[in-house]
């Protein structure tokens, strides 16, 4: 008879239900990063794993009724877990899910990973059963050569079995990869494709904007009757609030896409308040309310931020309470947060329709507005607030609102808003024309859209400027080659030579000191060449800055902007 302790040695490698779960969680670990991945083992509460975070402890006390082979998302932001009911080993897995992993194949993604897990300790498992047949065996063997035959032959089909096995186990592992660079790929693609439409988009849109609005203010400025000066009035609003909507659906677009970054310049509070508010006096005026702006005593005059955003937020709150305020005012006052160091508090009161409270919160969600009528009556398409939100998020802030039908809204923001250090902020210079400040300039507009041409043409010129058209990046170098000018005004996006490729070979003929090229080198100070461009995107301008461009403008073309630009860089 075979003694008690030389079975005990046979089946020293059967382990138990607790061990088991160990076992798959050391195999699990290695596939995940470092301190990703906990288990729960459910009938004694043991957590395998270190450092276990308070949130996956609490989600998992949660989610102790979870369905076998179950899974489900718990958390939000950077506390975010994915949770398995693991039936075999009758515990709970949690995983951390990292911030920027897409949430859109997480769960695909974290299951496979499960599921390969699995399969290792299932190939684990059948490693020991097959070391047990093999003892089992020898023990058989020493008792009778009928069992011994008996046994080879089970071993043998066991042995095909494991193979089998293997096979298919590579195979499900091939084919889990396979899929996994497959949606990878796809990933990458789809972030490309979007960035390029986001740019092609700018581009489009931007080019013939540029020409309603700059025309529409060249004919505002014309001598006309009242009934035309309302029509060109009418004009120039309708193209705003399209240029608008435009800007609306692209920084929407970025923001989905994770392409939007803040930027930190120095900036007077006074002068943010003072732009955004003259914006609204003339329609304020028009409509009998009220326009009240209030800037605390105790703030600094100076801060650090993104000045352009926030005056986007302020914009898109002053603009939707114009819209759906017919009497009384409306009131905005800006204070320190009390009681919290470097926060800001913008908020924007008006006596308007107001909100019911079960659409409070509904309204700063995508493509939402508060009635669908609202739509239909004063139009908009549920983006700006959407978009104040995610813009205010990324500031390190929250929007609320306070509100009741008919008694008028009250739109509050929190950001994170640092002092500037004392005199960081210049003191701006007043802008002359290019005419005053330099004398005749001759200007090099290299422009491929003939109404562009046309449009920049005639602010150059009302500017006392003299000025030569190129179409393309070629046409610009041959003038230069012959001519001199003191400023370029160079387009992107042309035929044949973009404004790119126009720039780097400007500054190489400089840099080799102009050779036959009348108009640069010799001697002459670089010519300052500014990119002219319905690409909008914050790459677009480091792309222009990086090949010699001495400054930037977007289209639509700003007037004054153009000006500003023909006085400081006119040589």
């Amino acid at each position: 008879m075979l003694d008690e302790s030389f079975m005990d040695e046979v089946f020293a490698e059967i382990d138990e239900e607790e061990t088991r779960a160990r076992k798959f969680f050391e195999v699990l670990a290695p596939l995940l990063p470092v301190g990703a991945v906990w288990l729960r083992i459910i009938d004694s509460g043991e957590v395998i794993g270190p450092d276990c975070p308070a949130a996956a402890n609490r989600f998992m006390d949660e989610n102790q009724g979870l369905a076998l082979d179950d899974f489900v998302l718990c958390g939000a932001d950077t506390d975010c877990f994915y949770l398995f009911h693991l039936r075999e080993y009758a515990a709970l897995v949690a995983i951390r899910v990292p911030e920027e992993f897409p949430a859109a194949v997480a769960a695909d993604y974290f299951a496979g990973v499960i599921a390969l897990a699995r399969a290792r300790v299932d190939l684990i498992d059948y490693e020991i059963e097959v070391r047990q047949l093999k003892k089992q065996f020898a023990v058989l063997n020493s008792r009778h050569n009928d069992l011994i035959a008996d046994n080879y032959r089970q071993y043998r089909l066991i042995q095909g079995k494991e193979k089998e096995y293997a096979r298919k186990l590579e195979s499900e592992i091939a084919h889990q990869t396979a899929q996994l660079r497959r949606t990878n790929r796809e990933l990458e693609a789809a972030s490309r494709m979007k960035s390029e439409f986001l740019a092609n988009m700018s581009h489009e849109l931007r080019t013939p904007m540029n020409a309603i609005i700059g025309f529409s203010e060249l004919l505002g400025e014309t001598d006309l009757d009242r009934e035309q000066e309302d029509y060109a009035r009418t004009i120039a609003n309708a193209a705003d609030s399209l240029l608008s909507l435009i800007n609306d659906i692209l920084d929407f677009s970025k923001i989905e896409a994770g392409m939007l970054e803040l930027e930190a310049v120095d900036f007077r509070l006074a002068d943010l308040m003072e732009t955004v508010t003259s914006m609204f006096v003339i329609p304020a005026r028009d409509r009998g309310l009220a326009l009240k702006c209030e800037v605390s005593p105790l703030l600094p005059a100076e801060f650090n931020g993104d000045y352009n955003r926030i005056r986007q937020i302020i914009t898109n709150l002053l603009s939707n309470a114009m819209k759906f305020t017919e009497r009384g005012g409306i009131y905005i006052e800006v204070a320190p947060e009390e009681e919290i160091r470097d926060r800001v508090r913008f908020t924007v009161r008006d006596t308007g329709i107001g909100i019911p409270p079960d659409r409070q919160q509904a309204i700063f969600e995508k493509f939402v507005q508060a009635d669908g009528s609202t739509t239909r009556k004063y139009g908009g398409t549920g983006l700006g607030l959407a978009i104040c939100t995610q813009l205010v998020s990324l500031m390190q802030g929250e929007i609320t609102v306070k509100s009741s039908p008919g008694g008028g809204s009250e739109f509050s923001f929190v950001i994170r808003l640092p002092q500037a250090e004392a005199g960081a902020v210049a003191t701006a210079a007043p802008v002359e024309s290019a005419a005053v400040a330099a004398g005749t300039v001759r200007v090099l507009i290299v422009e491929d859209n003939k109404v562009n041409q046309k449009l920049a043409g005639i602010i150059v010129g009302r500017e006392g400027c003299e000025f030569r058209i190129a179409n393309d990046g070629v046409e610009a170098l041959e003038f230069l080659r012959q001519e001199e000018f003191d400023l370029v005004l160079m387009d992107i996006q042309m035929p044949n030579m973009d404004g790119l490729a126009a720039t780097r070979e400007i500054r190489r003929v400089e840099a080799e000191g102009g050779g036959d090229y009348k108009g640069l080198g010799h001697g002459r100070a670089a010519i300052p060449v500014v990119g002219l461009t319905a690409h909008a995107r914050k790459e677009d301008r480091e792309a222009g800055m990086a090949c010699g461009m001495s400054d930037f403008l977007t289209k639509p073309i700003v007037k004054a902007r153009l000006v500003e630009v023909l006085g400081r860089f006119s040589r």
